[in-house]
């Protein structure tokens, strides 16, 4: 798939790791930032899509919403990698959700879904909704001023999805690359996440609805390529 992904917010909350064991695949474990785990609401949107190389109609633009946890792959002696995997993905286009399904073993469902971008002389607004058994919604308003990414931080944590994974059973998983540059991070001058998340993400997450995220940020995206590279 190559596509440009644009205004990704993440709200990140602190969870115990226990809660999300069994999304851990084979070969992986949790990536912790000063020993906390944590997971991300992620909403973004798609623009310029191809599927396969080739532009489908009414299937160009359009938004996603996920939930992640983040994780570390050891690839030899001395090196680890860090890669993503989503108990839960939302597409707003059936195809889509059946292509993603398909061939990178992901676990999308089909909902309708609304973004809002907007600007004024002093901010970016940016919001995303997901329809679910009634509307949920995350929202952020931002300075207009784009800044690198510093490293040995949360932010550069949750900004790191150059690789995702995907468990098919207890013995193997898909592993596929995220091509793109670095993304950059606009200032978080307010921010609302207004979500029941039992509802969205199943009921062991239930508990986030009424929690505080440890933060909000809006990336400002690129364009990306995703391949499938392996099952392991």
């Amino acid at each position: 798939m190559e596509t440009d992904w644009g205004r990704m917010i993440s709200a990140n909350y602190v969870v115990d790791p226990d809660l999300i064991k069994k999304y851990i695949p084979k070969g992986t474990e949790l990536e912790l930032y000063n020993d906390t785990c944590y997971v991300s609401l992620v909403a973004f949107l798609y623009s310029n899509t191809k599927l396969m190389k080739v532009p489908v109609p009414f299937h160009r633009k359009f938004e996603e919403i996920n939930l992640r946890v983040y994780l570390k792959r050891k690839i030899d002696e001395n090196e680890w990698r860090s890669e993503v995997v989503f108990p839960k993905l939302y597409f707003p286009k059936r195809a889509v959700s059946i292509v993603a399904n398909s061939i990178y073993k992901e676990n999308y469902e089909t909902r309708r879904m609304r973004h809002s971008w907007s600007e004024d002389a002093d901010a970016l607004h940016t919001s995303y909704g997901i329809k679910k058994q009634g509307w949920h919604q995350i929202s952020i308003v931002t300075g207009k001023e784009a800044q690198a990414v510093k490293e040995d931080t949360p932010e550069h944590l949750f900004s790191k999805h150059y690789w995702g994974t995907a468990q098919i059973n207890d013995k193997k998983c898909t592993v596929y690359e995220v091509d793109r540059s670095e993304w950059k991070i606009y200032e978080t001058l307010e921010s609302d996440v207004s979500f029941d998340f039992g509802t969205v993400f199943g009921d062991e997450f239930s508990h986030l609805s009424n929690a505080q995220p440890e933060s909000v940020q809006l990336f400002d995206g690129s364009p990306v390529t995703v391949y499938r590279k392996a099952v392991l």
